[in-house]
């Protein structure tokens, strides 16, 4: 797949430039379009990231300036001169060194550090049909062992209302700050062939009409060599719609299918599809299962985020459930999100707050979630859960603030209580052993002529992993990304 990847990249300095997508590296750039979100002005579902500019750009133009309060319209420029940046006809090119005392153990919505030190150079393209990001990182002492990385890269084209792209681009599904159950993040991105939809209009006939804007993301990726089934295929999709312009509705599913002595014909895709993967349905009953032809492992669920119906704006509610099985064609053997955010303005700053809940351990007993008796590497790559950042049987809450000056300025502040692998025994990434703790986080990021400057401290407790990966209870860390 690496191969694939580096031959589309340099076929794409041939051809022109599609419009590119927001990432999940900037949190604070999420906080402003949620608040534009909530206050009606973008109407596209934005809980599926990477997230395409196009039908964001299409509702800020639609919107007036003339009626929007002295708060909302800082927020509405700073978006606004964004997206003309991101989808500006010229190639631009960016270097960006961070570096730490330490690796990023655990990793939110907007962290970008990884390693302990990395330098990253990146050319992005985009035009009316093309987009491509060939972005190169040289990491130093990566716990995965792989210094030179393309992650973050793509070539992308539209077709009719689809993007179709190639690349190794981080996913995010869910309403979720904290963490996604399902598609966070956390792992390091998985090289994929993905298909998303790009405008976000509802349907045209009566019949579906009622869903109004909604969006559809598919991608197939590789995981690693290095696994108990090397090779095995990543298989995701989502589905988003608004029926209310207060209401996004997710349905998520992800499946490792494949790999190295496992079936990959037509007739196992199709099962896996349909969710015939249970042992007691299949020929091989669920004697042999390493052996059998039971089709995949796969997770599936559903979130929200509602903008409570009050009329002064209080917040919104948002939730995720996701199941490690299936019972009578609906996901079983749950786990599940839930939290609560708000925007409000203190002086010259839009604020974001958010208080987010998520237990990862199974409603059918601990060492469930995220295992499998075939995948026995687990939904993990490369060292790193696929889904929560917290890995399985974790209960997690967490407050967090992110705070955006008028002048550019940009802060966050985050507190957490982690009960780490509760149950203490199994399999986990992270700990072998159940451990609790809480944890400071500050980030602080400031726009200079020189380019973007940050610096970030993350302080626990405890030192929190059993396998040698942190030496202290803080990691502090510096950024600096500018215009070449």
């Amino acid at each position: 797949m690496k191969k694939t990847l580096i031959t589309l990249l340099l076929l794409s300095a041939s051809i022109s430039k599609a419009e590119p997508w927001l990432d999940t590296r900037d949190v604070w750039l999420r906080a402003d379009i949620e608040v534009l979100a909530n206050e009606g002005i973008i109407k596209t579902p934005i809980t599926t990231w990477p997230l395409p500019w196009a039908p964001i750009i299409k509702d800020l133009e639609a919107a007036s300036r003339a009626d929007l309060d002295d708060n909302i319209l800082p927020v509405f420029l700073r978006v606004k001169r964004k997206a003309r940046l991101e989808t500006d006809s010229e190639t631009y090119k960016r270097l960006s060194l961070k570096a730490g005392n330490q690796s990023k153990l655990l990793r939110h919505f907007g962290d970008d550090r990884r390693e302990k030190a990395e330098v990253s150079s990146r050319l992005t393209g985009v035009s009316k049909n093309f987009a491509w990001n060939i972005e190169a990182t040289k990491a130093f002492d990566p716990l995965d062992g792989e210094e030179e990385r393309l992650d973050h890269s793509y070539v992308a084209t539209i077709w009719g209302n689809w993007i179709i792209s190639a690349g190794s681009q981080e996913r995010w599904y869910g309403p979720g700050w904290d963490s996604s159950l399902i598609l966070s993040n956390n792992a390091r991105p998985v090289p994929a062939i993905s298909l998303q939809r790009n405008y976000s209009d509802p349907f045209e006939t009566p019949w579906l009409s009622w869903i109004g804007p909604w969006s559809l993301n598919a991608f197939a990726g590789q995981l690693e060599s290095d696994r108990f089934i090397p090779h095995a295929k990543l298989l995701g999709m989502s589905v988003t719609f608004k029926p209310f312009e207060s209401l996004e509705i997710g349905l998520r599913r992800t499946a490792q299918w494949g790999g190295e002595g496992r079936p990959e014909s037509l007739s196992s895709l199709v099962d896996l599809v349909i969710g015939r993967t249970n042992c007691d349905e299949i020929d091989d009953g669920c004697g042999d299962r390493l052996n059998s032809n039971e089709a995949g492992n796969q997770l599936a669920g559903i979130d929200f985020d509602w903008r409570l119906p009050t009329k002064s704006y209080i917040g919104s509610v948002y939730g995720q459930l996701i199941g490690e099985d299936e019972a009578g064609y609906a996901p079983s053997r749950k786990f599940y999100q839930l939290g609560y955010s708000a925007n409000f303005y203190i002086s010259d700053f839009a604020v974001t707050g958010y208080l987010e809940y998520g237990d990862t351990e199974n409603e059918y007993g601990p060492n469930v979630t995220y295992e499998h008796s075939i995948y026995q590497t687990g939904y993990r790559t490369e060292l790193k859960s696929i889904g929560s950042t917290y890995d399985n049987d974790t209960q997690s809450l967490a407050l967090g603030f992110l705070a955006t000056h008028k002048n550019g300025d940009r802060y966050k502040l985050r507190f957490a209580k982690v009960d780490l692998n509760s149950d203490g025994t199994g399999t986990h990434i992270i700990n072998e052993a159940a451990i609790s703790f809480n944890q400071i986080e500050l980030k602080y990021q400031h726009p200079t002529r020189y380019g973007l400057l940050g610096i970030e401290l993350d302080v626990k407790d405890k030192l929190i992993d059993s396998y040698g990966y942190q030496q202290d209870k803080y990691n502090i860390g510096i950024s600096w990304t500018m215009e070449l």
